[in-house]
């Protein structure tokens, strides 16, 4: 968790039919359960929630840039119909 206290950052990508977005967010986790806290998405991306639950197995530390706080790259897609 970065040292200000805020939830790390995560990136994750969203699949609406053919198309997909790279969104980024906030990972918090509660009750055991982890979701990603939508903070950014692309002007024409169809994402109406402003959280998605994603597997924590699907996510990968990466480490910061020059003082940026590590953040979470999430290898599965969030689908939406």
């Amino acid at each position: 968790m970065p040292e200000n206290g805020a939830p790390p950052a995560v990136v994750f990508r969203v699949r609406f039919g053919k198309d997909a977005f790279t969104c980024k967010g906030r990972l918090v986790r509660e009750g055991g359960v982890a979701y990603a806290v939508v903070e950014e998405i692309p002007d024409d991306c169809p994402f109406p929630p402003d959280r998605v639950r994603i597997e924590e197995d699907d996510l990968e530390l990466k480490p910061g840039d020059a003082g940026t706080p590590d953040w979470y790259e999430y290898h599965g897609f969030i689908f939406i119909y």
